[in-house]
C-alpha cells in the first residue's frame, strides 16, 4: 500500500470531516435507492423493493421529455398541445394506479394528475374557438397552458425535494426548484 499521496491535517475538525464525507454519504443513498428500487437489495430473507421510485421516476420523465412541458411559444397549435396533453395525462394516470408504499409521494401525484384534468377542461373550451394567432381566445389558451405548466413543475420540484437526487428533470426551471426548497410556494 502507498500512502504518497495521503495528508494528515490536524487541524481538521469534525465539521470539516462532516463537509467532506457529505458528497460520499449522499452517494451511497443514491446508490442504496436505486438498488433498493430495483429490487436488487436484499437484507437475509427480505427484499427490499420501493416500485414507488419507479413510478414518480417515470411521471417525471413523462413530464420532462414532452415539449408540452418545457418549450411554450406562440407557435403552440392548440390541437397539437391538447393531443400532447392527452397522451402525458394517460400516461401519468396509468402510472399512478395501485398501492403506494409512500403516501405523501401519491400525494403529490394525485395533484400532478387533477391540475392536468383541470387545465386540460379549461384548455379544450379555448381550444375548440379556434381563432388565428393573435386572437383573444388563442391568447387564452396559451396562459391557461402557462398556468398548467408552472403548476406541474411546482409539483416536479416538491417530488425532488421530497425524494432527492433520484429525481433529476433536466427541464425543471431552477428558479422553481429555489422557490420550493425555500418554501415559498
Amino acid at each position: 500500500m502507498s500512502l504518497r499521496n495521503f495528508h494528515v491535517d490536524s487541524n481538521v475538525t469534525d465539521s470539516d470531516l462532516l463537509k467532506r464525507s457529505d458528497g460520499l454519504f449522499k452517494n451511497f443513498v443514491a446508490s442504496f435507492r436505486q438498488a433498493a428500487a430495483n429490487g436488487h437489495f436484499s437484507f437475509g430473507g427480505i427484499t427490499l423493493q420501493d416500485h414507488d421510485l419507479n413510478r414518480v421516476h417515470g411521471i417525471v420523465t413523462e413530464i420532462d421529455s414532452r415539449r408540452l412541458f418545457y418549450a411554450c411559444g406562440e407557435d403552440e397549435s392548440p390541437h397539437y398541445a391538447m393531443q400532447s396533453l392527452y397522451e402525458a395525462r394517460r400516461s401519468i394516470v396509468n402510472a399512478s394506479k395501485g398501492v403506494w408504499a409512500n403516501p405523501s409521494c401519491e400525494v403529490l401525484v394525485q395533484e400532478i394528475t387533477a391540475t392536468l384534468s383541470q387545465h386540460c377542461t379549461a384548455a379544450e373550451k379555448l381550444a375548440a374557438k379556434g381563432g388565428d394567432m393573435w386572437s383573444v381566445d388563442h391568447m387564452a389558451f396559451m396562459m391557461v397552458m402557462t398556468d398548467m405548466r408552472l403548476s406541474i413543475w411546482i409539483l416536479v420540484a416538491a417530488l425532488q425535494r421530497k425524494l432527492g437526487s433520484i429525481i433529476r428533470p433536466r427541464n425543471l426551471p431552477t428558479d422553481i426548484v429555489h422557490l420550493v426548497n425555500a418554501g415559498d410556494v
